[in-house]
This record gives C-alpha cells, structure tokens and sequence, in this order.
C-alpha cells in the first residue's frame, strides 16, 4: 500500500452526532455496572440485559479506539523530532484506520436503533392491483411469481394462502395470462418479516401491455403490503400475544363479525356446494377478510383469523409511528414514507428496476422479476436507506427530547 504524505494524513473522520453519542455511552456506561453487578451476584435478567446492551458497548468501542488512534497518530505527525521512516508508518496507520471508519460509524449507529418488534416474525406478502385495470392484474401476477422465485433461491418455505384470479379479458393478446385481484403469500419462516418489510408499497409497471394492441407503453401499478405474523394458534408465543390485551395481535370476539359463505369461482366439487368461504370483518377499522382457498371451513377460518391479526397488529403499529412522525416533523422536519407511497418501478422497455427510495437502478428486470442477485442488490440498498432515516429519526427522537426538557426546565 502507498503511504500518504503527511498533509494528507489530516482526514476528517465522519461525525456523530452529540445526542447520539451521548446515549452510545450511557449504554456502555449501563453495561459497565451490570457487568461489575453480575460478577458479585448472577441474575438471568441482568445476563440478559448485557446481552442486549453488549452490540452498543462494543461498537462505541471500535469507534472511540479508532478516533483516539487517530488523532495520536496525527498528533505525532505534527512533532518534527520524529524520523521520516516512522512518520511513513504513521501515515500508513492512519489511511488504514481512517478507512474503517465509515464501517465503524455505521455499526454504531446501527446499534443504537431500537429493534422492529416484528422484525424476527413470519410474514404475509398481500399483492393487489393498483391504477391500470387489466394490466394491474397481470403486473400482480410477475410480483408473486417474483417473490415465489425469491423465497425458492433463499430455501424460504412459501405458500399461497389466497389467489383471487380471472382468466385475462377478451382483448388479451396472451390468452395463458390471468389477472390476480388480490394474492396473499405466506413466508412462515421466523425473520421473514424483517427480510422482507422493504418490500412494502406502490410498484409501478412501464411496459405495452398485453391488452395493448396499438404499441404504446401504459403505466399501472401494485400494492404489495408486508405483514408479520404469527404463525398459528399452537404456537404458545402467538398464543400469549392473542390473549394478551396490551399485545398489538389482540382482538377481542366482540369486535369481529364472521360470515358464512358458499366458495365463489373455479376451484373443484365445493364450490357453491359447501359454505366453506368464511369472511371476517374487524368492526372498529372496518378491515375485512375473506378466505375461501382451502375445502375445510376450519382451515379458512383459521387463515382468515390469522391474515386479520396481522392486518390489525399492522396498523396499530403504523399509527403510533405516525404520530412519532407528526412530532418529528413539527420539531425538527424528519418525515417518513408510508406504505401508499411509490416505491419502485419496472421499466421493460429499458429493462430497468429504479427503487425510488434508495435511488438504485440495475439493468437487469429479468434476473429481478426472476427473484436472483439483482433483487437482493435493490433490496440490500433500500435496507441502508431504512438505516438511514431510522438514525435521522433516532437523532430527531433525541433533539425533541432534549428540546421538551429545556421547556420543562424554563
């Protein structure tokens, strides 16, 4: 490796906030007592507690052993009484170290975000049509089998849980296609949530549709909606969650209304022979379920009950975020994107996928549409883009706070 020349020893490391910083080490001064507690006297809790204040203390650290070296290095740079070999090495030093340093950072505020309480779940992936009509349907339909090829290339189980689909209209050039109104996809792998919540909003296709019949290139689009779950009622953590009142998976019985129905459309001897379709409505949010995929009328309604707790588990999530971010915006500006928002585009044309998030575009539609690497790239870059806005929130958190407390001191 070359060395640098003294004057361009001087880097500027990258900077982290005061607020931030300031609660880096206080966790690490926290685990420092725990740490010195446990040996005197041991206690599940408190192991575990340092167990959770460990990735912090560790990364702050890394940080501050790697500034301090440095700033020492540097600080022999400046005595001119030192010889030019070990001047060389000083330099040397300091462009490894200094190179660390982004790394460094990024693992330290990383740690410092508050972990998805969802994050380690399964998940459901609901995809529907959005603007676009027939087109819209049959975009849902390469988003599914996009996610299906996905789970397949990462070993992830996947099952459908619902398809709502109809043979593609007259017009339809390519008669094998269907249009999808609605496909929930099931990942019942712990994590899969945390994986695949970047995933959630407006996908918007640009393309000659196959209803198409002058050439011209249509816009439509697709909501895709990530929820986490649990996955069945004998799972004894769901079981807690369900019972649990202050759990965000509670429903009250009284707060949902069950309908019985006959299955509607293609699907074997059952259906209109048998109500085996069961479709549930959460009275409070007006939200409504309906699953009719599967011959038994238990199995639906179990289904149907589990889709319905991660809707409701979902949104009352998302409305105590929001008002965090109505706080955030009146006190120092850090807005957030919600799930309506338009979040990628497919352009067949250009055979390009654009995430309008993280602003990463690859070239490579078919190997994104075919769930391979190029996939993996656009969804790795809109997770550092979520680390991003989750430490501007962190910091807004810290100033609203720091702000609050003046006013109460006042």
């Amino acid at each position: 490796m070359m060395a640098m020349s003294p004057t361009n020893a001087h880097i500027a490391a990258p900077s982290i906030s005061s607020s931030l910083l300031g609660r880096a080490r206080s966790i690490a001064a926290e685990y420092d007592k725990l740490s010195h507690q446990i040996q005197h006297e041991y206690n599940s809790r408190t192991a575990q507690k340092i167990g959770e204040l460990s990735t912090t203390t560790k990364a702050l650290n890394d940080w501050e052993t790697a500034t301090t070296s440095i700033a020492e290095l540097q600080h022999l740079l400046k005595d001119p009484s030192n010889d030019a070999e070990l001047r060389s090495l000083a330099t040397e030093e300091i462009e490894q170290t200094s190179f660390q340093l982004p790394s460094l950072l990024t693992a330290l505020q990383s740690s410092l975000i508050p972990p998805d309480p969802f994050a380690a779940l399964p998940c459901l992936l609901e995809i529907r049509p959005g603007a676009g009509g027939s087109e819209a349907g049959i975009f849902v339909g390469d988003l599914l089998r996009m996610y299906q090829a996905f789970c397949k290339r990462h070993s992830l189980p996947a099952s459908l849980v619902k398809l709502d689909a109809s043979p593609a209209s007259k017009s339809t050039r390519s008669s094998h296609l269907d249009e999808i109104q609605e496909a929930i996809l099931e990942i019942p792998q712990p994590g899969a949530y945390g994986l695949l919540k970047c995933e959630a909003g407006v996908h918007r296709v640009q393309r000659v549709p196959a209803t198409e019949t002058q050439g011209r290139t249509h816009t439509s689009a697709a909501s895709v909606l990530v929820l986490p779950s649990f996955p069945d009622q004998g799972n004894d953590e769901g079981e807690k969650a369900f019972d649990d009142p202050t759990s965000d998976y509670h429903i009250p019985a009284s707060d949902v209304r069950t309908d019985v129905m006959r299955a509607r459309g293609a699907g074997g001897q059952h259906v209109n022979t048998t109500d085996s379709a069961i479709r549930l409505t959460h009275i409070p949010t007006s939200t409504v379920v309906a699953i009719q995929d599967a011959r038994s009328q238990h199995k639906n309604r179990q289904k149907a009950w589990q889709v319905l707790r991660a809707k409701v588990a979902l949104m009352r999530r998302e409305a105590r975020e929001e008002e965090k971010a109505k706080l955030r915006v009146s006190v120092v500006g850090v807005a957030r994107m919600g799930r309506g928002d338009k979040v990628r585009t497919y352009n067949w044309g250009q055979q390009r996928v654009t995430d309008h998030r993280s602003g990463r575009t690859v070239n490579s539609l078919d190997d994104v549409l075919e769930g391979g690497p190029s996939l993996d790239e656009v969804m790795e870059s809109v997770r550092g883009w979520q680390r991003e806005r989750d430490v501007e929130a962190l910091i807004a958190d810290e100033e609203a706070a720091a702000k609050r407390g003046k006013e109460a001191r006042r």
